[in-house]
Protein backbone atom coordinates (compact mmCIF):
# COMPACT_ATOMS: atom_id res chain seq x y z
CA UNK A 1 0.00 0.00 0.00
CA UNK A 2 1.16 3.68 -0.55
CA UNK A 3 -0.17 6.80 -0.08
CA UNK A 4 -0.95 9.37 -3.37
CA UNK A 5 -2.44 12.89 -4.03
CA UNK A 6 -5.50 12.25 -6.12
CA UNK A 7 -8.55 14.62 -7.11
CA UNK A 8 -12.03 11.53 -6.11
CA UNK A 9 -15.01 11.82 -7.88
CA UNK A 10 -17.80 10.02 -6.15
CA UNK A 11 -21.37 9.78 -7.56
CA UNK A 12 -24.84 8.76 -6.34
CA UNK A 13 -28.28 8.14 -8.34
CA UNK A 14 -30.89 10.01 -6.44
CA UNK A 15 -33.65 7.91 -4.85
CA UNK A 16 -32.36 4.81 -6.43
CA UNK A 17 -34.77 2.80 -4.26
CA UNK A 18 -37.25 3.97 -5.11
CA UNK A 19 -36.98 4.09 -9.12
CA UNK A 20 -36.24 0.17 -8.29
CA UNK A 21 -39.16 -0.33 -6.81
CA UNK A 22 -41.03 0.56 -9.99
CA UNK A 23 -38.72 -1.28 -12.25
CA UNK A 24 -35.50 -2.57 -11.15
CA UNK A 25 -34.81 -4.08 -13.98
CA UNK A 26 -35.24 -1.18 -16.46
CA UNK A 27 -32.99 0.83 -13.74
CA UNK A 28 -30.64 -1.10 -13.49
CA UNK A 29 -30.11 -1.78 -17.03
CA UNK A 30 -30.35 2.08 -17.78
CA UNK A 31 -27.55 2.73 -15.29
CA UNK A 32 -25.37 0.12 -17.01
CA UNK A 33 -26.45 1.74 -20.04
CA UNK A 34 -25.37 4.72 -18.93
CA UNK A 35 -21.75 3.92 -17.55
CA UNK A 36 -21.04 1.77 -21.13
CA UNK A 37 -21.95 4.82 -23.48
CA UNK A 38 -21.25 8.20 -21.59
CA UNK A 39 -19.61 7.79 -17.97
CA UNK A 40 -16.66 5.74 -18.71
CA UNK A 41 -15.70 7.46 -21.83
CA UNK A 42 -16.00 10.69 -20.26
CA UNK A 43 -13.64 9.55 -17.29
CA UNK A 44 -11.19 8.02 -19.67
CA UNK A 45 -11.13 10.85 -21.58
CA UNK A 46 -10.54 13.16 -18.92
CA UNK A 47 -7.84 10.94 -17.72
CA UNK A 48 -9.31 9.26 -15.03
CA UNK A 49 -9.91 6.16 -13.65
CA UNK A 50 -13.41 4.57 -12.74
CA UNK A 51 -12.48 2.64 -9.38
CA UNK A 52 -16.10 0.85 -8.80
CA UNK A 53 -19.27 1.22 -9.51
CA UNK A 54 -21.27 -0.87 -6.69
CA UNK A 55 -25.00 -0.11 -7.09
CA UNK A 56 -25.94 3.15 -7.44
CA UNK A 57 -22.81 4.78 -7.16
CA UNK A 58 -19.36 5.19 -8.82
CA UNK A 59 -15.99 6.35 -7.84
CA UNK A 60 -13.55 7.40 -9.37
CA UNK A 61 -9.66 9.34 -9.26
CA UNK A 62 -7.77 11.73 -11.29
CA UNK A 63 -4.39 12.93 -11.17
CA UNK A 64 -5.95 16.74 -11.57
CA UNK A 65 -8.53 18.43 -9.92
CA UNK A 66 -8.98 20.58 -13.30
CA UNK A 67 -9.63 17.06 -14.56
CA UNK A 68 -12.33 15.93 -11.79
CA UNK A 69 -13.74 18.55 -12.13
CA UNK A 70 -14.28 18.74 -16.11
CA UNK A 71 -15.43 15.45 -15.89
CA UNK A 72 -17.79 16.22 -12.99
CA UNK A 73 -19.42 18.63 -15.29
CA UNK A 74 -19.76 16.79 -18.58
CA UNK A 75 -21.34 13.67 -16.93
CA UNK A 76 -23.40 15.88 -15.76
CA UNK A 77 -24.26 17.89 -19.01
CA UNK A 78 -24.89 13.82 -20.58
CA UNK A 79 -27.09 12.86 -17.24
CA UNK A 80 -29.42 15.65 -18.02
CA UNK A 81 -29.36 15.78 -21.83
CA UNK A 82 -30.22 11.55 -21.67
CA UNK A 83 -33.26 12.40 -19.13
CA UNK A 84 -34.77 14.65 -22.15
CA UNK A 85 -35.78 11.74 -24.15
CA UNK A 86 -37.16 9.64 -20.90
CA UNK A 87 -40.42 9.64 -19.24
CA UNK A 88 -40.16 11.77 -15.37
CA UNK A 89 -40.50 8.01 -13.66
CA UNK A 90 -37.81 6.82 -15.42
CA UNK A 91 -34.95 9.41 -15.49
CA UNK A 92 -31.51 8.97 -12.85
CA UNK A 93 -30.56 12.22 -11.44
CA UNK A 94 -26.86 12.20 -10.56
CA UNK A 95 -25.29 14.09 -7.52
CA UNK A 96 -21.55 14.45 -8.28
CA UNK A 97 -19.14 15.12 -5.26
CA UNK A 98 -15.46 16.03 -5.79
CA UNK A 99 -12.31 16.15 -3.25
CA UNK A 100 -8.67 16.72 -3.20
CA UNK A 101 -6.65 14.43 -0.65
CA UNK A 102 -4.21 12.00 0.06
CA UNK A 103 -5.39 8.31 -0.15
CA UNK A 104 -4.29 5.06 0.52
CA UNK A 105 -3.93 2.87 -3.05
CA UNK A 106 -3.86 -0.94 -2.74
CA UNK A 107 -3.12 -1.41 -6.62
CA UNK A 108 -7.19 -2.05 -7.05
CA UNK A 109 -8.59 0.92 -4.94
CA UNK A 110 -8.36 3.73 -2.88
CA UNK A 111 -9.52 4.11 0.34
CA UNK A 112 -9.29 6.88 3.59
CA UNK A 113 -10.87 9.71 5.22
CA UNK A 114 -10.63 11.50 1.60
CA UNK A 115 -12.46 9.19 -0.18
CA UNK A 116 -14.84 9.27 2.31
CA UNK A 117 -15.58 13.05 2.35
CA UNK A 118 -16.15 13.17 -1.90
CA UNK A 119 -19.18 10.70 -0.87
CA UNK A 120 -20.34 13.13 2.12
CA UNK A 121 -19.79 16.54 -0.41
CA UNK A 122 -22.04 14.21 -2.94
CA UNK A 123 -24.74 13.69 -0.46
CA UNK A 124 -25.17 17.50 0.26
CA UNK A 125 -25.33 18.41 -3.64
CA UNK A 126 -28.54 19.30 -5.57
CA UNK A 127 -29.54 16.18 -7.68
CA UNK A 128 -28.06 16.91 -11.11
CA UNK A 129 -25.81 19.24 -9.18
CA UNK A 130 -21.89 18.93 -8.78
CA UNK A 131 -20.06 20.30 -5.21
CA UNK A 132 -16.37 20.65 -5.16
CA UNK A 133 -14.23 20.98 -1.72
CA UNK A 134 -12.67 24.12 -0.49
CA UNK A 135 -9.41 22.44 -1.59
CA UNK A 136 -10.60 21.92 -5.40
CA UNK A 137 -11.88 24.90 -5.91
CA UNK A 138 -8.36 26.41 -5.22
CA UNK A 139 -6.95 24.22 -7.62
CA UNK A 140 -9.49 24.87 -10.54
CA UNK A 141 -10.42 28.45 -9.93
CA UNK A 142 -9.77 30.42 -13.54
CA UNK A 143 -8.98 27.72 -15.40
CA UNK A 144 -12.30 26.37 -16.39
CA UNK A 145 -15.34 27.63 -18.77
CA UNK A 146 -17.52 26.79 -15.62
CA UNK A 147 -19.07 28.96 -13.00
CA UNK A 148 -18.39 28.37 -8.91
CA UNK A 149 -20.64 29.52 -6.64
CA UNK A 150 -19.90 29.53 -2.81
CA UNK A 151 -22.21 27.48 -0.93
CA UNK A 152 -20.50 28.33 2.90
CA UNK A 153 -19.74 25.28 5.03
CA UNK A 154 -22.14 22.35 5.01
CA UNK A 155 -23.00 19.78 7.31
CA UNK A 156 -21.68 16.48 5.42
CA UNK A 157 -23.17 14.10 7.75
CA UNK A 158 -21.04 14.92 10.94
CA UNK A 159 -18.17 16.96 9.24
CA UNK A 160 -18.46 20.99 8.32
CA UNK A 161 -17.08 21.25 5.16
CA UNK A 162 -17.16 24.85 3.10
CA UNK A 163 -18.50 23.60 -0.59
CA UNK A 164 -18.95 25.51 -4.01
CA UNK A 165 -21.49 24.43 -6.83
CA UNK A 166 -20.39 24.14 -9.83
CA UNK A 167 -22.17 25.95 -12.98
CA UNK A 168 -21.33 24.94 -16.34
CA UNK A 169 -20.73 28.39 -18.16
CA UNK A 170 -21.01 26.79 -21.78
CA UNK A 171 -24.73 27.07 -22.10
CA UNK A 172 -26.85 23.41 -22.41
CA UNK A 173 -25.67 20.41 -24.01
CA UNK A 174 -26.72 20.03 -27.72
CA UNK A 175 -30.01 18.68 -28.82
CA UNK A 176 -30.12 15.95 -31.74
CA UNK A 177 -29.90 17.02 -35.20
CA UNK A 178 -33.03 16.90 -37.65
CA UNK A 179 -33.98 14.19 -39.58
CA UNK A 180 -32.85 15.86 -42.50
CA UNK A 181 -29.25 16.19 -41.49
CA UNK A 182 -26.98 15.56 -43.66
CA UNK A 183 -24.66 12.03 -44.02
CA UNK A 184 -21.76 13.60 -42.64
CA UNK A 185 -21.61 16.59 -40.10
CA UNK A 186 -21.09 19.87 -42.08
CA UNK A 187 -19.16 22.46 -41.10
CA UNK A 188 -19.03 26.57 -42.21
CA UNK A 189 -16.45 28.32 -41.25
CA UNK A 190 -17.28 32.18 -41.45
CA UNK A 191 -14.36 35.42 -42.00
CA UNK A 192 -13.13 35.80 -39.19
CA UNK A 193 -13.86 39.47 -37.83
CA UNK A 194 -11.35 42.09 -37.95
CA UNK A 195 -10.71 43.54 -33.87
CA UNK A 196 -7.60 45.83 -35.34
CA UNK A 197 -7.80 49.51 -35.68
CA UNK A 198 -6.36 48.90 -39.22
CA UNK A 199 -9.07 48.00 -41.71
CA UNK A 200 -6.15 46.86 -43.98
CA UNK A 201 -5.76 44.04 -41.30
CA UNK A 202 -8.53 42.32 -42.59
CA UNK A 203 -6.71 39.71 -45.24
CA UNK A 204 -4.98 38.38 -41.95
CA UNK A 205 -8.50 37.11 -40.62
CA UNK A 206 -9.71 35.92 -44.28
CA UNK A 207 -6.02 34.06 -44.65
CA UNK A 208 -6.75 32.36 -40.94
CA UNK A 209 -10.50 31.24 -42.22
CA UNK A 210 -9.44 30.18 -45.79
CA UNK A 211 -6.38 28.03 -44.13
CA UNK A 212 -8.59 26.62 -41.66
CA UNK A 213 -11.58 25.39 -44.47
CA UNK A 214 -8.59 24.06 -46.77
CA UNK A 215 -7.30 22.09 -43.33
CA UNK A 216 -10.72 21.03 -42.17
CA UNK A 217 -11.35 19.73 -45.83
CA UNK A 218 -8.73 17.24 -45.24
CA UNK A 219 -11.20 15.40 -42.35
CA UNK A 220 -12.57 13.00 -44.52
CA UNK A 221 -15.24 12.62 -41.49
CA UNK A 222 -16.94 16.30 -42.30
CA UNK A 223 -18.45 18.28 -45.22
CA UNK A 224 -17.21 21.74 -45.85
CA UNK A 225 -18.89 24.23 -46.89
CA UNK A 226 -17.06 26.15 -49.89
CA UNK A 227 -15.91 29.42 -49.16
CA UNK A 228 -18.00 31.46 -51.40
CA UNK A 229 -20.96 30.52 -49.47
CA UNK A 230 -19.55 31.00 -46.02
CA UNK A 231 -17.72 34.25 -46.83
CA UNK A 232 -21.20 35.50 -48.32
CA UNK A 233 -21.82 36.22 -44.56
CA UNK A 234 -19.20 39.05 -44.12
CA UNK A 235 -20.46 42.50 -42.49
CA UNK A 236 -23.78 40.59 -41.34
CA UNK A 237 -25.64 40.51 -37.92
CA UNK A 238 -25.35 36.53 -37.68
CA UNK A 239 -28.06 34.36 -36.27
CA UNK A 240 -26.31 30.98 -36.16
CA UNK A 241 -29.68 28.80 -36.24
CA UNK A 242 -30.60 31.06 -39.35
CA UNK A 243 -27.02 30.90 -41.33
CA UNK A 244 -27.09 26.95 -40.38
CA UNK A 245 -30.43 26.28 -42.12
CA UNK A 246 -29.50 28.53 -45.17
CA UNK A 247 -26.40 26.75 -45.66
CA UNK A 248 -27.10 23.05 -44.23
CA UNK A 249 -24.45 23.06 -42.06
CA UNK A 250 -24.69 21.89 -38.19
CA UNK A 251 -21.54 23.66 -37.00
CA UNK A 252 -20.38 26.76 -37.73
CA UNK A 253 -16.84 28.14 -36.77
CA UNK A 254 -16.55 32.16 -35.75
CA UNK A 255 -13.53 33.40 -35.31
CA UNK A 256 -11.59 37.21 -34.31
CA UNK A 257 -8.25 38.69 -35.08
CA UNK A 258 -6.77 41.59 -33.16
CA UNK A 259 -3.58 43.10 -34.15
CA UNK A 260 -1.63 45.24 -31.59
CA UNK A 261 1.60 46.43 -33.07
CA UNK A 262 4.09 43.18 -33.50
CA UNK A 263 1.24 41.25 -31.73
CA UNK A 264 -1.49 38.69 -32.37
CA UNK A 265 -4.37 37.55 -30.51
CA UNK A 266 -6.61 34.71 -32.62
CA UNK A 267 -10.03 33.68 -31.31
CA UNK A 268 -12.22 30.94 -32.72
CA UNK A 269 -15.24 28.87 -31.66
CA UNK A 270 -17.18 25.89 -32.53
CA UNK A 271 -21.13 26.27 -32.62
CA UNK A 272 -24.01 23.92 -33.04
CA UNK A 273 -26.42 25.32 -35.45
CA UNK A 274 -29.43 23.63 -34.07
CA UNK A 275 -28.74 24.41 -30.74
CA UNK A 276 -26.44 27.32 -30.49
CA UNK A 277 -24.12 25.51 -27.64
CA UNK A 278 -20.78 26.97 -27.57
CA UNK A 279 -19.06 23.69 -27.56
CA UNK A 280 -15.26 24.69 -27.82
CA UNK A 281 -13.28 28.43 -27.60
CA UNK A 282 -9.82 29.03 -27.62
CA UNK A 283 -7.41 32.09 -27.75
CA UNK A 284 -3.63 32.16 -29.13
CA UNK A 285 -1.27 35.00 -28.16
CA UNK A 286 1.42 35.25 -31.19
CA UNK A 287 4.30 37.55 -32.49
CA UNK A 288 3.56 38.58 -35.90
CA UNK A 289 7.46 38.58 -36.64
CA UNK A 290 6.44 35.79 -39.27
CA UNK A 291 2.87 36.22 -40.05
CA UNK A 292 2.71 32.83 -42.22
CA UNK A 293 4.25 30.99 -39.96
CA UNK A 294 2.26 32.45 -37.09
CA UNK A 295 -1.44 31.61 -39.58
CA UNK A 296 -0.04 28.31 -40.40
CA UNK A 297 0.65 26.98 -36.26
CA UNK A 298 -2.99 28.55 -35.28
CA UNK A 299 -4.74 27.08 -37.69
CA UNK A 300 -3.69 23.39 -38.15
CA UNK A 301 -3.87 23.29 -34.12
CA UNK A 302 -7.47 24.76 -34.19
CA UNK A 303 -8.42 22.04 -37.07
CA UNK A 304 -6.62 19.61 -34.50
CA UNK A 305 -8.84 20.89 -31.80
CA UNK A 306 -12.11 21.32 -33.32
CA UNK A 307 -12.59 17.91 -35.07
CA UNK A 308 -12.95 15.57 -31.84
CA UNK A 309 -15.24 17.74 -30.57
CA UNK A 310 -17.44 17.75 -33.55
CA UNK A 311 -17.27 13.78 -33.44
CA UNK A 312 -17.62 13.53 -29.61
CA UNK A 313 -20.93 15.86 -30.40
CA UNK A 314 -22.34 13.79 -33.58
CA UNK A 315 -21.50 10.92 -31.01
CA UNK A 316 -24.16 11.55 -28.24
CA UNK A 317 -26.45 12.74 -30.96
CA UNK A 318 -26.12 9.31 -31.94
CA UNK A 319 -26.99 7.76 -28.48
CA UNK A 320 -30.04 9.45 -28.55
CA UNK A 321 -31.57 9.67 -31.90
CA UNK A 322 -34.24 7.32 -33.30
CA UNK A 323 -32.74 5.26 -36.64
CA UNK A 324 -34.29 8.12 -39.34
CA UNK A 325 -33.54 7.97 -43.18
CA UNK A 326 -29.70 7.55 -42.87
CA UNK A 327 -30.07 4.27 -40.95
CA UNK A 328 -26.41 3.18 -42.56
CA UNK A 329 -24.82 5.78 -41.00
CA UNK A 330 -26.47 5.67 -37.69
CA UNK A 331 -25.34 2.26 -37.37
CA UNK A 332 -22.00 3.30 -38.13
CA UNK A 333 -22.33 5.96 -35.25
CA UNK A 334 -23.77 3.77 -32.75
CA UNK A 335 -20.87 1.31 -33.69
CA UNK A 336 -18.22 3.87 -33.01
CA UNK A 337 -20.02 5.13 -29.92
CA UNK A 338 -19.70 1.41 -28.69
CA UNK A 339 -16.46 1.03 -29.68
CA UNK A 340 -15.08 4.03 -27.78
CA UNK A 341 -17.19 2.69 -24.42
CA UNK A 342 -16.09 -0.97 -24.93
CA UNK A 343 -14.33 -2.24 -22.06
CA UNK A 344 -14.48 -5.70 -22.90
CA UNK A 345 -14.63 -8.74 -25.62
CA UNK A 346 -18.19 -8.55 -25.70
CA UNK A 347 -18.52 -5.14 -25.82
CA UNK A 348 -16.35 -4.72 -29.00
CA UNK A 349 -18.46 -7.71 -30.60
CA UNK A 350 -21.50 -5.68 -29.74
CA UNK A 351 -19.59 -2.64 -31.99
CA UNK A 352 -18.87 -4.90 -34.69
CA UNK A 353 -22.62 -6.06 -34.92
CA UNK A 354 -23.40 -2.24 -35.71
CA UNK A 355 -20.87 -1.65 -38.53
CA UNK A 356 -22.07 -5.19 -39.79
CA UNK A 357 -25.57 -3.88 -39.76
CA UNK A 358 -24.73 -0.28 -41.42
CA UNK A 359 -22.93 -3.23 -44.48
CA UNK A 360 -26.59 -4.88 -44.62
CA UNK A 361 -27.99 -1.22 -45.24
CA UNK A 362 -25.52 0.00 -47.95
CA UNK A 363 -22.67 -2.53 -48.82
CA UNK A 364 -20.59 0.75 -50.18
CA UNK A 365 -20.19 1.98 -46.85
CA UNK A 366 -16.53 2.14 -47.03
CA UNK A 367 -16.33 3.93 -43.07
CA UNK A 368 -17.96 0.82 -42.27
CA UNK A 369 -15.43 -2.06 -43.37
CA UNK A 370 -12.54 0.89 -41.91
CA UNK A 371 -14.32 0.32 -38.62
CA UNK A 372 -14.41 -3.48 -38.78
CA UNK A 373 -10.56 -3.49 -39.70
CA UNK A 374 -9.82 -1.20 -36.88
CA UNK A 375 -11.81 -3.62 -34.53
CA UNK A 376 -9.66 -6.57 -35.63
CA UNK A 377 -6.62 -4.45 -35.33
CA UNK A 378 -7.58 -3.81 -31.86
CA UNK A 379 -8.58 -7.25 -30.30
CA UNK A 380 -4.85 -8.56 -31.41
CA UNK A 381 -3.32 -5.35 -29.36
CA UNK A 382 -5.81 -6.55 -26.42
CA UNK A 383 -6.15 -10.50 -26.68
CA UNK A 384 -4.86 -12.28 -24.01
CA UNK A 385 -0.85 -12.78 -24.06
CA UNK A 386 0.50 -16.15 -26.04
CA UNK A 387 -2.47 -16.31 -28.64
CA UNK A 388 -2.09 -16.92 -32.41
CA UNK A 389 -2.99 -13.21 -33.98
CA UNK A 390 -2.63 -14.31 -37.82
CA UNK A 391 -6.60 -14.60 -38.27
CA UNK A 392 -7.33 -11.33 -36.79
CA UNK A 393 -4.77 -9.26 -39.10
CA UNK A 394 -5.71 -11.70 -42.32
CA UNK A 395 -9.65 -10.38 -41.50
CA UNK A 396 -8.28 -7.15 -41.19
CA UNK A 397 -6.16 -6.80 -44.08
CA UNK A 398 -9.39 -8.07 -45.94
CA UNK A 399 -11.53 -5.16 -44.62
CA UNK A 400 -9.15 -2.58 -45.44
CA UNK A 401 -8.97 -4.03 -49.15
CA UNK A 402 -12.51 -3.73 -49.36
CA UNK A 403 -12.58 -0.04 -47.51
CA UNK A 404 -10.04 0.94 -50.06
CA UNK A 405 -11.07 0.21 -53.17
CA UNK A 406 -14.33 2.43 -52.21
CA UNK A 407 -12.37 5.25 -50.76
CA UNK A 408 -8.26 5.52 -51.12
CA UNK A 409 -8.54 9.15 -50.03
CA UNK A 410 -8.93 8.52 -46.75
CA UNK A 411 -6.27 9.30 -44.13
CA UNK A 412 -7.31 6.35 -41.78
CA UNK A 413 -8.12 3.76 -44.53
CA UNK A 414 -4.16 4.45 -45.58
CA UNK A 415 -3.16 3.87 -41.47
CA UNK A 416 -4.51 0.40 -41.75
CA UNK A 417 -3.34 -0.21 -45.39
CA UNK A 418 -0.07 0.32 -43.82
CA UNK A 419 0.00 -1.22 -40.81
CA UNK A 420 -1.24 -4.49 -42.44
CA UNK A 421 1.39 -4.09 -44.68
CA UNK A 422 3.59 -4.39 -42.18
CA UNK A 423 2.72 -7.53 -40.76
CA UNK A 424 2.91 -9.38 -43.80
CA UNK A 425 6.38 -8.25 -44.75
CA UNK A 426 5.62 -5.63 -47.61
CA UNK A 427 7.73 -2.45 -46.40
CA UNK A 428 7.69 -0.95 -49.51
CA UNK A 429 3.76 -0.65 -49.61
CA UNK A 430 3.87 0.28 -45.53
CA UNK A 431 6.14 3.42 -46.48
CA UNK A 432 3.81 4.47 -49.69
CA UNK A 433 0.53 4.40 -47.44
CA UNK A 434 2.57 5.97 -44.42
CA UNK A 435 3.51 8.76 -46.96
CA UNK A 436 -0.01 9.08 -48.09
CA UNK A 437 -1.11 9.39 -44.03
CA UNK A 438 1.35 12.63 -44.18
CA UNK A 439 -0.28 14.33 -47.56
CA UNK A 440 -3.97 13.24 -47.10
CA UNK A 441 -4.14 15.04 -43.44
CA UNK A 442 -1.30 16.72 -41.38
CA UNK A 443 -3.34 18.25 -39.08
CA UNK A 444 -5.05 15.00 -37.38
CA UNK A 445 -2.60 14.86 -33.92
CA UNK A 446 -3.83 11.08 -33.66
CA UNK A 447 -2.51 10.01 -37.26
CA UNK A 448 0.64 11.76 -36.37
CA UNK A 449 1.35 9.18 -33.43
CA UNK A 450 0.42 6.22 -35.58
CA UNK A 451 2.17 7.49 -38.50
CA UNK A 452 5.26 7.90 -36.25
CA UNK A 453 4.76 3.85 -34.86
CA UNK A 454 4.67 3.25 -38.54
CA UNK A 455 8.02 5.04 -39.41
CA UNK A 456 9.48 3.12 -35.87
CA UNK A 457 8.50 0.07 -37.59
CA UNK A 458 10.40 1.19 -40.71
CA UNK A 459 13.44 2.17 -39.13
CA UNK A 460 12.61 5.86 -39.32
CA UNK A 461 13.14 6.43 -35.43
CA UNK A 462 14.00 10.69 -36.00
CA UNK A 463 11.05 11.36 -38.29
CA UNK A 464 9.27 9.63 -36.44
CA UNK A 465 10.31 11.60 -32.86
CA UNK A 466 9.63 14.78 -35.53
CA UNK A 467 6.14 13.36 -36.31
CA UNK A 468 4.80 12.56 -32.85
CA UNK A 469 6.25 15.58 -31.44
CA UNK A 470 3.86 17.74 -33.46
CA UNK A 471 1.48 15.69 -33.22
CA UNK A 472 1.05 15.99 -29.27
CA UNK A 473 1.90 19.57 -29.57
CA UNK A 474 -1.23 19.69 -31.79
CA UNK A 475 -3.34 18.04 -29.07
CA UNK A 476 -2.30 19.12 -25.02
CA UNK A 477 -5.10 16.87 -23.84
CA UNK A 478 -3.42 14.15 -25.40
CA UNK A 479 -3.70 10.13 -23.68
CA UNK A 480 -0.56 8.86 -21.99
CA UNK A 481 -0.22 6.25 -24.80
CA UNK A 482 0.47 8.74 -27.09
CA UNK A 483 3.69 9.43 -24.87
CA UNK A 484 4.82 6.03 -24.77
CA UNK A 485 5.10 5.77 -28.38
CA UNK A 486 7.17 8.89 -28.57
CA UNK A 487 9.25 7.04 -26.00
CA UNK A 488 9.93 3.85 -27.88
CA UNK A 489 11.04 6.57 -30.66
CA UNK A 490 13.42 8.23 -28.19
CA UNK A 491 14.62 4.52 -27.48
CA UNK A 492 15.20 3.41 -31.17
CA UNK A 493 16.92 6.66 -31.68
CA UNK A 494 19.37 5.87 -29.16
CA UNK A 495 18.08 8.62 -27.04
CA UNK A 496 18.14 6.96 -23.81
CA UNK A 497 18.12 9.53 -21.31
CA UNK A 498 15.50 11.59 -23.64
CA UNK A 499 13.38 8.16 -23.15
CA UNK A 500 13.39 8.15 -19.48
CA UNK A 501 12.50 11.23 -19.18
CA UNK A 502 9.04 10.79 -20.67
CA UNK A 503 8.74 7.18 -19.83
CA UNK A 504 8.88 8.81 -15.91
CA UNK A 505 6.00 10.92 -16.45
CA UNK A 506 4.07 8.32 -17.04
CA UNK A 507 1.44 6.30 -14.56
CA UNK A 508 0.18 3.97 -14.44
CA UNK A 509 1.94 2.34 -17.41
CA UNK A 510 -0.97 2.42 -20.68
CA UNK A 511 0.00 -0.95 -21.68
CA UNK A 512 1.13 -4.26 -19.75
CA UNK A 513 4.01 -4.13 -22.65
CA UNK A 514 6.19 -0.70 -21.99
CA UNK A 515 7.74 -1.85 -18.99
CA UNK A 516 9.70 -4.31 -21.16
CA UNK A 517 10.54 -0.55 -23.53
CA UNK A 518 11.62 1.44 -20.35
CA UNK A 519 13.68 -1.62 -19.00
CA UNK A 520 16.25 -1.97 -21.96
CA UNK A 521 16.02 1.76 -22.00
CA UNK A 522 17.54 2.23 -18.34
CA UNK A 523 19.82 -0.60 -19.06
CA UNK A 524 21.72 0.89 -22.01
CA UNK A 525 21.07 4.29 -19.94
CA UNK A 526 23.25 2.44 -16.71
CA UNK A 527 20.28 2.28 -14.44
CA UNK A 528 20.99 -1.40 -13.58
CA UNK A 529 18.63 -1.77 -10.71
CA UNK A 530 15.86 0.41 -11.87
CA UNK A 531 16.21 -1.67 -15.48
CA UNK A 532 15.89 -4.58 -13.57
CA UNK A 533 13.10 -3.85 -11.65
CA UNK A 534 10.89 -2.59 -14.95
CA UNK A 535 12.24 -6.38 -16.60
CA UNK A 536 10.72 -8.12 -13.49
CA UNK A 537 7.24 -6.12 -13.87
CA UNK A 538 6.80 -6.88 -17.70
CA UNK A 539 7.00 -10.68 -16.65
CA UNK A 540 4.68 -10.30 -14.01
CA UNK A 541 2.15 -8.51 -16.30
CA UNK A 542 2.53 -10.44 -19.14
CA UNK A 543 2.17 -13.72 -16.85
CA UNK A 544 -0.84 -12.05 -15.53
CA UNK A 545 -2.85 -12.62 -19.18
CA UNK A 546 -0.86 -15.00 -20.55
CA UNK A 547 -2.60 -17.75 -22.52
CA UNK A 548 0.01 -18.79 -24.63
CA UNK A 549 2.13 -22.27 -23.94
CA UNK A 550 2.56 -22.63 -20.24
CA UNK A 551 6.13 -23.97 -20.74
CA UNK A 552 6.76 -20.70 -23.05
CA UNK A 553 8.66 -18.52 -19.96
CA UNK A 554 10.44 -15.37 -20.47
CA UNK A 555 11.63 -16.37 -23.91
CA UNK A 556 8.09 -16.74 -25.16
CA UNK A 557 6.87 -13.70 -23.34
CA UNK A 558 9.75 -11.59 -25.11
CA UNK A 559 8.55 -13.50 -28.46
CA UNK A 560 4.71 -11.75 -27.54
CA UNK A 561 5.82 -8.55 -27.33
CA UNK A 562 8.36 -8.31 -30.28
CA UNK A 563 5.13 -10.00 -31.92
CA UNK A 564 3.31 -6.25 -32.26
CA UNK A 565 6.37 -4.68 -33.73
CA UNK A 566 7.15 -5.81 -37.49
CA UNK A 567 10.15 -4.18 -37.73
CA UNK A 568 12.05 -3.87 -40.92
CA UNK A 569 15.85 -3.72 -40.12
CA UNK A 570 17.15 -6.83 -38.16
CA UNK A 571 19.34 -4.23 -36.21
CA UNK A 572 16.14 -2.48 -34.33
CA UNK A 573 14.70 -6.09 -33.08
CA UNK A 574 18.56 -6.91 -32.12
CA UNK A 575 18.80 -3.32 -30.56
CA UNK A 576 15.69 -4.13 -28.13
CA UNK A 577 16.47 -7.69 -27.31
CA UNK A 578 19.99 -6.29 -25.81
CA UNK A 579 18.79 -4.07 -23.86
CA UNK A 580 16.27 -6.39 -22.36
CA UNK A 581 18.95 -8.94 -21.76
CA UNK A 582 21.52 -6.15 -20.01
CA UNK A 583 17.86 -5.59 -17.84
CA UNK A 584 18.27 -8.90 -16.93
CA UNK A 585 15.96 -10.96 -18.52
CA UNK A 586 17.35 -14.86 -19.94
CA UNK A 587 16.64 -14.52 -23.66
CA UNK A 588 18.36 -16.37 -26.31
Amino acid sequence: MRRRLIAILFADIVGYGELCRRDEAGTRAEFKRRLRVSIRPTILRCKGRLIEEVGDSLLAEFDSAVNAVRCAASIQEKMIADNRDMPAEGQLHFRVGVHLGEVIADGKGIQGENVNLAERIQSVADPDGVLVSQTVYDQVKGKLPLTFRDLGERQAKDIAVRVFAVGNGTGPPPSPLPPSASFKPVVAVLPFLNLSTDPEQQYFGDGMAEDLLTALSRFRTLSVISRDSSFSYRDKNLDVKAVGRELGAQYVIEGSVRKLGSRVRITAQLINTDSRHHIWAENYDADVTDIFAVQDDVTRRVAAAIVPHIERDELDVARHRPTRSHRAYDCFLRGKAGFYAAHDGASIEEARQHFEEALSIDPQFAGAYLWLARIDNTLTIYSRAGMPLTALRERAWGYVQKAAALDDKDARIQLNLAWCNLWRGQFEAARRHCDMIGQLNPNDPDLAIDRGTTLVCLGEPEAAIEVMTEGIRLNPLHPDSHLADLAEAYFMAGRYDEMIAIADRIFPDPSRRFAAWKAAGYALAGHREKAAEEAQRFVDNVQAIWAGDPDAGVAGYVEWLLSFYPFRRKQDRDHLLAGLRLAGLEIP
